[in-house]
């Protein structure tokens, strides 16, 4: 192999599990016959412990039947009839490192992504509530401007009404540019109350032609008289 590796060897099936528990072991290479237990026997308790590290049984014998066990009790890897030649021993032993690190890639990936998307899972609750306040506290003031407002506005017409008594042309004036600011701002706040309801997808958006001279005219005389002063 072209890096480095580390390795451990023995011929006791019970110190081979204990080498297990304390060191990372990516993969396990076991004969088929030992004297305690069977291959098999040994790599299916492998399994049990990590199941991750990645399994060989090598025999010297044409067992069918362990040839299965090996596949459906221990999951080997890679099931390797002696005599074999080193090359091909190598070759599966890069093969196993690497099925070993792909898969612990693939896993450190996967945590990963979930770890993602519990933060973007997190951040878009405390962007939604964020949103709901804002539209509430909108809501409220909006509701809360509209009543001083409507008194001020029903002040003003009654004025215009000339009910108190008679205005004169410069009294007039003001009221009625009073009238029509108070009239603006009246269409400012439900401006804002339909664009609560836009966003919430309550209510369709409507065009229309305007007056833009109208609108020039009206910014215009209601600066007048703090331009004049």
């Amino acid at each position: 192999m072209d890096e480095p590796f580390g390795m451990a060897v023995t011929t006791a099936p019970e110190e081979a599990l204990q080498i297990l528990e304390k060191e990372n072991i990516k993969v396990v290479c076991s004969d088929q016959r030992m004297p305690s237990m069977t291959g098999i026997d040994f790599l299916t308790r492998v399994k049990e412990k990590k199941p991750d590290t990645v399994r060989i049984l090598l025999t010297g014998y044409a067992d069918v039947q362990a040839a299965e066990d090996a596949i459906n009790l221990c999951q080997v890897y890679r099931f390797l009839q002696k005599p074999w030649g080193s090359r091909e021993l190598k070759l599966t032993l890069e093969q196993a490192i690497h099925h070993f690190d792909l898969v612990e890639e693939n896993r450190n990936l996967f945590e990963l992504t979930k770890a993602k998307i519990r933060e973007l899972e997190l951040t878009n609750r405390k962007f939604k509530t964020m949103y709901q306040t804002q539209r509430d506290f909108t809501n409220t003031v909006s509701h809360e401007l509209k009543s001083p407002l409507s008194s001020v506005k029903t002040a003003i017409d009654i004025l215009l009404s000339k009910t108190p008594g008679q205005l004169n042309e410069q009294q007039d004036k003001f009221l009625q540019q009073a009238k029509g600011n108070v009239d603006r701002l009246q269409r400012l706040i439900n401006d804002i109350l339909d664009l609560s309801k836009l966003t919430s997808v309550k209510q369709g958006l409507h065009l229309e032609y305007g007056q833009i001279n109208q609108i020039f005219h009206e910014v215009a005389e209601s600066h007048k008289p703090v331009a004049q002063k």
